[in-house]
């Protein structure tokens, strides 16, 4: 294989980026790469694949929720193969983003649906099902110009006797083309009330950024897309959005909300060492060692997404210093971990330089007490402040800098609180570690 041309991973030894916090895909490597999660792996499946509501999975943003449900759905696919029992779970090709646009929306899941039934097309005969009759449907939805499929009855002016024009796929074209109720009667067709179906994702349910928001969306997609037959939805969401926006009319359509908690620091670890060795060659020379990430992890909240995020920004800045200047790399990893200490330092700066600039002394007086606790509801009377108004002007800043974040109580969504984000934690070392009491004067 040549050499990349700009990728700077192969320096170090790896033939890919072993800190990209991109979601695990719903293949083999996927599999491999998810570690400490066979338990709520296991968990999820056996929701999946039993009849009834459809999964919430609600968690910390960057804990790994869309990566869980990916591979899961994977695992699942494996196992009816290996089977071959008449039964077929596949992964949607795509997680699909919550929108308030819900026409779009819908568009994109049918869409999403039907190329997911054109690319595992030959699982079906695999699994002991029939294959589905998806070729026309693989030329049309594919061809360089969408056609839309003409018909003379149905409720999307589908019939028997449908044929092909050239009018593209979208708004009224799209209504009239019947795509969507093709698509129903193909996922009848293809699963002939067997046992399996398409998983689906809908995620970033937190992107509506209120309750009522989700709430009226959800009620909305109630009878347009979670009723489609064979096919099984998870709704993926943080900061408490989930349990709020479950309605009376979605309580028999989602089970309440599966909670996944943060990864323990020594399984973190775990999640690099399986990255460092599906990606390393015999010589790797990993830019942040596992006992660093454990260091960072811990230091940035448990955020396994932050932690990666920084690292992989270390490995770029190691790039520039060593393999650039050609200079000889480290080799030593206490060396690594001093110099990554050393990057860190500077980061940590200039994060809390910014914030500097932002953020009046009495608002510093509230994010350190914030840091001490982790987080703090936002009672402003138990907090010392006379007024509501006084309290909100403190914290304010506080958010625009993105020290803290205000979201539900993981416990009690109807309880908002205030939490120091991994940006603020940053913030939060530098002064503590390199500041010391020193600052005291200045920001307090």
């Amino acid at each position: 294989m040549p050499t990349p041309l700009f990728d700077i991973w192969s320096s170090f030894g790896f033939s890919a980026n072993p800190y990209s916090h991109t979601v695990l895909r719903a293949d083999a490597t996927g599999d491999e790469l998810l570690v400490g999660r066979d338990k709520e792996s296991l968990f999820l499946q056996r929701l999946l694949g039993s009849d009834g509501a459809h999964a919430m999975i609600e968690g910390p943003v960057g804990v790994g929720k869309t990566s869980l449900v990916q591979v899961s759905a994977f695992r699942m696919r494996r196992e009816c193969l290996r089977v071959r029992g008449g039964e077929l779970f596949i992964p949607a090709l795509r997680p699909i983003d919550i929108e308030q646009d819900i026409d779009a929306l819908e568009a994109k899941v049918y869409q999403t649906i039907a190329q997911t039934l054109i690319h595992y097309a030959d699982d079906f005969e695999a699994a002991g099902l029939f294959r589905p009759d998806v070729d026309q449907l693989n030329q049309w939805l594919n061809a360089p110009k969408y056609k839309s499929w003409q018909a003379g009855g149905g409720g999307f002016g589908m019939s028997a006797n449908g044929g092909y024009g050239e009018e593209g796929n979208s708004g009224e074209g799209y209504a009239r083309s019947g795509f969507p109720n093709a698509i129903r009667m193909l996922l009848e067709e293809s699963f002939k009330n067997q046992r399996g179906g398409v998983i689906c994702i809908l995620d970033n349910m937190e992107l509506l950024e209120t309750a009522g928001s989700a709430r009226t969306v959800l009620d909305q997609l109630r009878d347009r897309i979670f009723n489609l037959p064979n096919v099984r939805w998870v709704l993926g969401g943080s900061r408490g959005i989930l349990p709020l926006a479950r309605t009376q009319r979605l309580s028999g359509v989602f089970h309440m909300p599966v909670r996944l908690q943060p990864l323990d620091a020594a399984v973190a670890v775990d999640v690099v060492k399986q990255r460092i060795r599906t990606y390393g060659d015999p010589k790797k020379r990993a830019p942040v060692t596992p006992e660093s990430f454990a260091w960072l992890y811990l230091l940035l909240g448990n955020n396994l997404r932050e932690a990666l995020t920084y690292s992989e920004s270390y490995g770029l800045w190691l790039y520039d210093q060593f393999v650039v200047s050609e200079s000889p790399m480290p080799v030593s990893t206490s060396t690594r971990d001093e110099i990554l200490q050393d990057w860190l330092y500077g980061e940590a700066s200039l994060a809390f330089g910014d914030a500097a600039d932002r953020v009046e002394k009495d608002s510093w007086r509230l994010f350190f007490r914030i840091c001490d606790n982790d987080r703090v509801g936002s009672q402003w009377k138990t907090l010392g402040y006379r007024k509501r108004s006084e309290f909100e002007l403190m914290v304010t800043p506080l958010v625009e800098a993105n020290l803290v974040v205000r979201e539900p109580h993981p416990e009690d969504a109807t309880r908002m609180e205030y939490v120091v984000t991994s940006h603020g934690r940053l913030v939060n070392h530098f002064k503590r570690k390199f500041l010391g009491s020193g600052v005291t004067n200045e920001v307090r």
